[in-house]
């Protein structure tokens, strides 16, 4: 009864984020998960190396706050010089996946150029 709860619990986006850090992880890149900012947001994922940051897309159409919050913190970040990345709501396969790891570890971040 417990693996069906838990099984349950993961979502196509859970598998699709997990499958993106799992990618990063295999390629040699340090991933940081739930890491907070000094604004106060939490981001879902940093490369320090790459000075890039992974987020996971909210659900923006049913919360005009949330997407307010979620554009602010985009903005904060890149203006601190990181790369913001945002994991597509649509589903990804492998293929999908390699490609959206391979702009974080083949573009340079903003700070190189």
């Amino acid at each position: 009864m417990g693996v069906s709860k838990i099984s349950q619990s993961i979502t196509p986006e859970m598998e699709k984020f997990d499958g993106i850090i799992s990618e990063l992880s295999r390629r040699g890149m340090v991933v940081l998960k739930n890491r907070p900012t000094r604004w106060g947001y939490v981001v879902d994922a940093v490369i320090p190396s790459a000075r890039v940051v992974v987020l996971k897309m909210p659900d923006l159409c049913r919360h005009k706050v949330a997407m307010n919050t979620f554009q602010d913190m985009k903005n904060r970040l890149e203006s601190d010089g990181y790369r913001v990345l945002i994991v597509p709501k649509i589903a990804m396969n492998d293929e999908q996946i390699n490609v959206f790891c391979d702009r974080i570890s083949v573009e340079p971040s903003l700070a190189t150029t």
